[in-house]
């Protein structure tokens, strides 16, 4: 058993799971439409891109709260950077002061376009 779970059981500290994460239809699409669209002209581009959304989307299991908020995207909206791409995402609960039980991927889309506009309904 590793060190610091001893520690924790023994002072009754909670054990923080891993938040999970979750990708929306509309981001894995999104994903997927960025692929087949660039893999024509730039494979290499195309899978470098892919991978680059995985290992961000998969920071935020560790660190939720490491993209910024964007409430004029949408009220939860936090973003993550893979330019000119961005990885737009909401944390369960969202509250910058409780754990985080879940990471939901809402869209992956071209950071030029207007955002807030995707949301509007």
């Amino acid at each position: 058993m590793q060190c610091w779970m001893k520690h924790a059981r023994k002072w009754r500290l909670p054990l923080l799971m891993p938040a999970k994460l979750l990708w929306t239809p509309k981001a894995r699409a999104d994903v997927k439409n960025i692929y087949i669209h660039m893999v024509k002209e730039q494979p290499r581009s195309a899978e470098r891109y892919f991978a680059n959304f995985r290992r961000k989307a998969e920071l935020l299991i560790e660190h939720p709260r490491l993209g910024e908020r964007h409430p004029e995207i949408f009220r939860t909206a936090r973003m993550l950077v893979e330019a000119p791409y961005v990885i737009l995402y909401e944390t369960r609960p969202d509250a910058d002061d409780e754990p985080i039980d879940a990471i939901e991927i809402v869209r992956v889309v071209d950071g030029r376009r207007d955002l807030s506009a995707l949301f509007k309904s």
